[in-house]
């Protein structure tokens, strides 16, 4: 299991795009879209995402073809 951040749009709402963090079971290493946050200290997560959680996304709710190892 691996954590990694995600750049998301609050439009129509809003112009504003923010940080998530997600949990994935059973899914490790790079994945397109998405960074790897694994390696990043806590202090960076806050300071430079404004991420402090990371929210657990169970294996079961994931096909394996939804997320594609990163390219090149």
């Amino acid at each position: 299991m691996s954590r990694y951040l995600q750049k998301i749009s609050l439009r129509p709402f809003s112009d504003a795009e923010i940080w998530t963090g997600w949990e994935l079971e059973n899914r490790s290493g790079d994945i397109d879209g998405l960074i790897l946050a694994d390696a990043i200290p806590a202090e960076e997560l806050l300071s430079r995402y404004g991420v402090t959680e990371f929210q657990k996304i169970p294996g079961e709710y994931l096909d394996a073809g939804e997320f594609r190892p990163k390219q090149g």
